[in-house]
Formats: structure tokens, C-alpha cells, sequence
């Protein structure tokens, strides 16, 4: 057990504080669990940028579109050489671009489909507006909810790396796949 800097995404307001975490990854414990205590907490809004401070909030894992990974990294002995895949996601107010790890020649999807609902992704950089501002962060790792992800727009090694999730690139005139059920032009 081991006090954390939490960072949190939510669909209107970002959360910082502490967690004390149980375990060797912050992915492994927010999978662990669906609510967690944060204490010490700052509240951003997205819509007019105040902020709230509170001594404590519980938060549930269905509240959470992403997490900025802290603490400790898990047993290095543990670690296997992985591929990686790039991605390009939409959650929320949220665009997030990362890498997904899979071990070599393993399907991505069904590698995915075996994952909880909290997965991480390297190399990220997390965008949205607070106040009308745009805000760009790039992180080591972002771990996104996948549950919650409405859109991805994949490399083509990984076209459709979370299942049931509209693929489309917002940079292409033509859309990959889009089940919003929108009519298109």
C-alpha cells in the first residue's frame, strides 16, 4: 500500500489529488476495483475552469474516461518484449493518442477483448478544451476506459483493436466505420 498522485479524467471535469494504491501497477489496481477514494482533491472544470477543492471523494471506475498513470511500474522481471500499435481515440471531451502493447504476432483484438476495462497506452498525448482553451498533455502512459471510448481511428495493424467501437479518422473525407447512426453526406 502506497500513497499516489491521481490524476483523473472526467466526462466534465479533471480530478487530481492522492490515492493510496494496493499492488504493483496503477492499471492492475484500477481493474482491481470499481470505486475509489481519492483525499486531498482539486476539481477542474472543462466548461468555465473553476475549481473546486474537496478533503475526499469516492470515485467509480464508470466515472472515469482516463487516468494518468503514476507510481510504481509493476516486477520488471515480468516484462516481455511487445509490439506496439498506434491509436488515435475519442472519450468524451477527450482525444487521446497512444500506443497499445501486444506481444508480437498476437491478434490485437482478441488480445484486447481478453483485457480489462482500464488499459494503458504509451507515448500519450491527452487534448480538450477547459474554458475554451485548448489543453495538449503528453504523458508517459494514459490508461483510457475502453467501455466508455466512442470513437478510434487505428494504424491498419491494428484496425480494430476495441470491438463494437466506430472507427473513423476525423482527418479523412471517407469514414472507415461509423455507427452513430448519423446520416452521411
Amino acid at each position: 500500500m502506497q500513497p499516489i498522485e491521481f490524476i483523473g479524467f472526467a466526462a466534465d471535469c479533471t480530478i487530481t489529488g492522492k490515492m493510496t494504491m494496493f499492488g504493483e501497477r496503477l492499471t492492475d489496481f484500477l481493474n482491481g476495483q470499481e470505486r475509489y477514494l481519492v483525499h486531498h482533491v482539486e476539481c477542474e472544470s472543462l466548461e468555465d475552469g473553476h475549481q473546486a477543492a474537496i478533503d475526499s471523494v469516492s470515485v467509480e471506475r464508470s466515472d472515469l474516461l482516463a487516468v494518468v498513470a503514476t507510481g510504481p511500474r509493476g516486477n520488471e522481471k515480468q516484462r516481455v518484449s511487445l509490439q506496439t500499435n498506434r491509436l488515435h481515440l475519442s472519450i468524451g471531451p477527450y482525444m487521446v493518442l497512444g500506443r497499445l502493447h501486444t506481444k508480437p504476432g498476437s491478434d490485437a483484438v482478441a488480445d484486447v477483448l481478453k483485457r480489462d476495462p482500464m488499459v494503458p497506452l504509451t507515448n500519450a498525448t491527452i487534448a480538450y478544451e477547459v474554458a475554451g482553451a485548448i489543453v495538449a498533455r503528453d504523458l508517459p502512459t494514459i490508461i483510457v476506459n475502453r467501455l466508455l471510448v466512442e470513437w478510434i481511428s487505428p494504424t491498419t495493424e491494428a484496425a480494430s483493436v476495441f470491438p463494437d467501437v466506430p472507427v473513423r479518422s476525423p482527418f479523412a473525407a471517407r469514414l472507415q466505420k461509423d455507427f452513430t447512426g448519423t446520416p452521411s453526406a
